[in-house]
């Protein structure tokens, strides 16, 4: 039988006790970190889709970049995380469907002397692309990164839409406008009448998924 009296360890064995309880719980979570890992890989596909306005008529094209990596920092803390990419995209396979055209386009792009436009991301913090919630992850409202073409290099801000977010894939677009002129690019005139509009309108399709 029990005597409804419950007997208290004495000070030496309860500050001892405190002592092992305090050691356990410094200890497992630090075992336990390694499990969650402070960085993450991403594959990544890209398409992209640009468009532009003449005197004469409009024109549209797509080019695919090359298969890219985005890696994801300091997962520990979300609110502090980075990520880090490179996506190139080959100048001479942009491609509008007409080959009279698209010889002038890479003509004008010097795309020998500048085979690749080069897309980096080097530690963009998530602050950096104005998340807003959706859902278990936070949708990006725009992203900022440089830019390379014709040698030279543009700090671009893009507007994020389509977004899909799942565990293992996230699908996403990023659309941005870019000067011909301030790329160095100079589309050739018909008898100087034909005339291209200095903004082309640029869409990239992502699709990145976990490794």
């Amino acid at each position: 039988m029990f005597s409804g009296k419950t007997t208290l360890p004495n000070p030496e064995t309860f500050h001892l006790m405190k002592t092992k309880f305090l050691l356990f719980a410094i200890l497992i979570p630090a075992f336990c970190l390694p499990a969650f890992s402070q960085e993450a890989t991403w594959k990544g596909t890209c398409s992209v889709h640009f468009n532009g306005e003449s005197t004469l008529h409009d024109f549209e094209g797509d080019v695919a970049a090359e298969p890219f990596t985005v890696t994801i920092a300091g997962m520990a803390d979300p609110s502090t995380a980075t990520a880090t990419s490179t996506v190139v995209v080959k100048a001479a396979a942009m491609d509008t469907g007409n080959e009279k055209r698209d010889i002038e386009m890479h003509k004008c792009m010097e795309v020998t002397t500048y085979p690749e436009i080069v897309v980096e991301m080097d530690h963009l913090p998530v602050a950096a692309t104005k998340p807003e919630p959706d859902g278990a992850m936070p949708r990006p409202t725009i992203i900022p990164f440089h830019m390379t073409v014709m040698g030279k290099e543009h700090e671009v801000t893009g507007k994020v839409s389509d977004w899909s977010y799942s565990d293992e894939e996230v699908a996403f677009s990023v659309s941005f406008p870019v000067s011909l002129k301030a790329c160095g690019i100079k589309p050739p005139g018909v008898l100087g009448v034909v005339k291209v509009k200095d903004e082309i309108l640029v869409k990239a399709s992502l699709k990145l998924k976990k490794e």
